[in-house]
């Protein structure tokens, strides 16, 4: 096996990629795969279209999380991702609470919560406790009572409530949550932001694990969901819909990958992941194309680790390597690698369904990060991804994905259901 031979300078321009055999200022790469002799790399092939519409698909959940999501009406889970993201909305002062001492938003730090919402005529303590025997040990389960019947809740869980229960009777934070009349949970991370919003039993069982397991910096803190019109409101910010796509046009050397920036990617597969089957949401998705036998591969696991604990909110990052399983096993054995050194998951895909087929990388390591619509933003050595770069890409991607159903439209929410009752 022969590699082609490296600098070692780092934190060059934006995006550039390359092998360094004619520059000194290039981050170190392998080529792709180790090659015996001097085969030419596969040219890129033609893009083409993920699901043949022509048209950027990014809100739809994937076939194979599916059984993960709860059925939902499509506007009562356009209202629940309002949320996804950002910052728990802060618990409303005329909030009853039952079972415990009150949350304030300082509350939910550091640990992963469930918020159940429940109400109507069916029993709200059968309702939580039942959900609380299928949580996994660690997370706390945390009850929503909705303005339906909630004048019966206090008599009904005031006596060994299964956890702790906000009753909500104004609807004020069940609104400001995006919950209706049907029941569904919103999972709060470890920062304090909503993660998921309407989770199947399975989703629950399959996503929380992750989550417990998830190590955060003491300076990674949730942020606040800003409002529709600006930060501040002011009467010259534009709205969120206005927010820009950055764009970084220094140029990727051919020799290392084709330029795919401002192309779709076709579909987001991978062969087998080694652990959970992560769950991008709305976030950006950061591809570390890497390999165990591929030095400054390794070399790049710490900064992509800093990148998951300080950005994780905003970013999925993954490691993505083509080689076989066994080849994989052995290299993390002989590199004295452990699941537990990556803070990010891991999959292998020896097709190369996205390495070769799409980008064709030929020199390693390389990332892509692509948006929820499924365009590539960004590509570039891992080492040369800089921090007001990612929060352009982050304010663009939160910009653009936050869904545009009004929560009122149509008497939607409790607010508007009140207002219509005194108005009759």
């Amino acid at each position: 096996m022969t590699q082609a031979s490296l600098s070692t300078a780092l934190l060059v321009m934006l995006t550039t990629i390359s092998v360094a055999t004619t520059t000194a200022t290039a981050a170190p790469q392998y080529p792709s795969k180790p090659r015996t002799g001097n085969t030419a790399p596969p040219s890129a092939p033609p893009v083409k279209d993920a699901d043949g519409d022509g048209k950027a698909d990014g809100s739809a959940v994937p076939t194979a999380e599916a059984k993960f999501y709860a059925p939902l009406d499509k506007a009562d889970r356009a209202a629940l991702k309002e949320n996804e993201g950002w910052m728990i909305p802060k618990p409303t002062a005329d909030l009853k609470w039952v079972g415990g001492d009150a949350m304030d938003r300082a509350a939910f730090r550091d640990k992963v919560t469930v918020i159940q919402s429940v109400g109507g005529k069916s029993s709200p303590r059968a309702a939580l406790e039942k959900v609380k025997r299928s949580l996994p040990e660690g997370v706390v389960l945390l009850g929503l009572h909705t303005p339906d019947q909630a004048d019966r809740a206090d008599d009904i869980l005031a006596k060994d409530s299964p956890c702790l229960v906000a009753i909500d009777a104004s609807g004020d934070w069940c609104d400001a949550l995006g919950v209706w009349k049907k029941p569904v949970n919103i999972v709060i991370d470890k920062t304090g932001a909503v993660r998921y919003v309407g989770l199947s039993d399975a989703g629950l069982k399959a996503k929380l694990p992750a989550l417990l397991a998830e190590e955060v910096d003491e300076s990674v803190e949730a942020k606040e969901k800003p409002d529709a019109m600006g930060a501040a409101g002011a009467a010259d910010a534009k709205p969120a819909a206005d927010v820009k796509w950055p764009e970084f046009l220094a140029p990727i050397d051919p020799k290392s990958a084709g330029d795919m920036r401002g192309k779709k990617i076709p579909g987001f597969t991978v062969a087998k992941w080694l652990g959970q089957h992560p769950d991008p949401g709305t976030r950006l998705v950061a591809i570390d194309f890497w390999a165990t036998w591929c030095g400054p591969c390794r070399a790049a696991i710490p900064h992509v680790n800093e990148l998951t604990q300080k950005y994780g909110q905003d970013i999925l990052f993954v490691g993505i390597s083509d080689e076989k399983e066994a080849d994989f096993n052995i290299g993390m054995k002989k590199q004295k690698l452990k699941p537990s050194d990556f803070k990010y998951p891991l999959a292998i895909d020896p097709a190369g369904t996205l390495k070769e087929k799409f980008f064709a990388i030929r020199g390693i390591p390389h990332m892509a990060i692509f948006s929820a619509d499924g365009i590539v933003r960004w590509q570039g050595h891992p080492m040369t991804l800089q921090e007001e770069d990612i929060d352009k890409l982050i304010a663009a991607n939160r910009a653009n994905t936050k869904p545009s159903a009004a929560v009122a439209k149509g008497g939607r929410g409790w607010a508007g259901a009140a207002a219509g009752q005194k108005s009759r």
